[in-house]
């Protein structure tokens, strides 16, 4: 049996609304080291966006730079890894070919992707690993010698199929095969933490780019999920990096190859250092609560309901949730007024009192009082008499 840990889209160095996560980072790291350690794989797979941009801060080369230390270095343990749509494959590959030699592979460049690598597990059983760096179409293209290829899912599809050719020319090419992708596949579902990873044309990718290989570790997207097939998987990110992901597991996904090609595989889920929540009511209300709330010093978004006007939110929950990272207003609005006000706008029988009064009800959700009313037509008279002044 070979045993493999399937994790991606770490990002290291992110920020969440100004808030470095890198002690959080770390710590989920550690986890991920005393999985190893209990566990006991054969192989790391990482599939992409190491980091959360393709210049890092020092202190996010520096984590990763300890962590391939402890693993690779420390535990001897197999390391395979791709650059995704945030990281710089030319960065990220820097001394690949030294560290292949130092149990670490880094598949930087599509020609990478011609040299596998094989993993030994228990008993003889083996299998070959094979990395896709995130690049455009036109440098898989190139690497081909192709000049027809545009989009994502021409080009993985064109790439796998002359893997698979150049693999059946291998002494070893009845072993399983094991694929890591950075892709956006069809069948899956996004979240608001990623990225489109092309610009122009369709960025998505067919999964029967992937039906010749045993597993495919994919990176991009957060939710953990399979993708047109069981043995076409995300794991998920290392954490929650926006609202949208509020809920989702996070973990590593365990892969164990037995025989020719028997996929099995499950998830461990990581502790997280400190769970993003997201609190919605009113002010005074979300205050009062976190008297009460033992999970106070999780990172909150939140969003108060008050309709009048209202000084000091941030300032007040911070006071009870020191980990406050975002706070904003709750608004009734309801975008599909939008385009019966835009239809209204060009009818000179609507007033700007009448224009106004329907916008601010598809904004709150309440009417103008009276009173509000009042002060309003007095402001737009004003107005108007100032535009008639020469």
């Amino acid at each position: 049996m070979i045993r493999l840990l399937h994790t991606s889209d770490w990002h290291l160095g992110r920020q969440l609304y100004g808030h470095s996560l890198l002690e959080d980072q770390a710590f989920a790291l550690e986890r991920l080291l005393e999985l190893i350690d209990r566990l006991q794989p054969h192989g790391l797979l990482i599939a992409g966006d190491i980091f959360d941009r393709p210049l890092p801060p020092e202190a996010a080369v520096a984590l990763l730079d300890r962590f391939l230390h402890e693993t690779a270095a420390k535990r001897k343990l197999p390391v395979f890894l791709i650059p995704g749509n945030h990281d710089s494959c030319e960065r990220l590959g820097f001394a690949s070919g030294l560290l292949r030699e130092r149990g670490v592979t880094i598949f930087a460049k599509v020609e990478d992707a011609f040299t596998p690598v094989l993993v030994r597990g228990d008993a003889g059983d083996e299998a070959l690993i094979y990395g896709i760096p995130f690049v455009e179409p036109a440098d898989i293209g190139r690497a081909l010698g192709r000049v027809d290829i545009e989009s994502p899912d021409h080009a993985l599809n064109e790439l796998c199929r002359e893997l698979i050719s150049k693999n059946q020319a291998r002494d070893d090419s009845h072993l399983p095969r094991v694929l890591l992708c950075h892709a956006f596949v069809a069948g899956a579902e996004t979240c608001d933490s990623e990225k489109e990873i092309f610009i122009g044309g369709s960025s998505i990718v067919n999964p029967s780019a992937f039906q010749d290989f045993a597993y495919t570790a994919l990176g991009h997207l957060h939710r953990p999920q399979q993708a047109g097939a069981d043995h076409i998987r995300y794991c998920g990110s290392l954490l929650q990096y926006s609202k949208s992901e509020i809920g989702y597991p996070k973990g590593i996904v365990e892969v164990r190859i037995t025989g020719a090609a028997t996929i099995e595989h499950n998830t461990h889920h990581l502790p997280i250092r400190r769970p993003l929540r997201f609190l919605e009511g009113d002010l005074t209300e979300l205050v009062r609560q976190a008297a009460g709330d033992s999970e106070r010093e999780d990172y909150i978004i939140a969003s108060y309901t008050d309709q009048g006007a209202v000084l000091d939110a941030f300032t007040k929950l911070y006071a009870v949730y020191p980990n406050l990272l975002h706070v904003s207003r709750t608004l009734g609005f309801n975008p599909t007024t939008l385009p019966m006000l835009e239809a209204r706008v060009n009818r000179d029988t609507v007033s700007e009192l009448d224009l106004f009064a329907e916008f601010f009800q598809a904004a709150t959700g309440e009417a103008l009082s009276e009173r509000e009313r009042i002060t309003l037509n007095k402001v737009i008279i004003e107005l108007c008499r100032e535009e008639a002044m020469p």
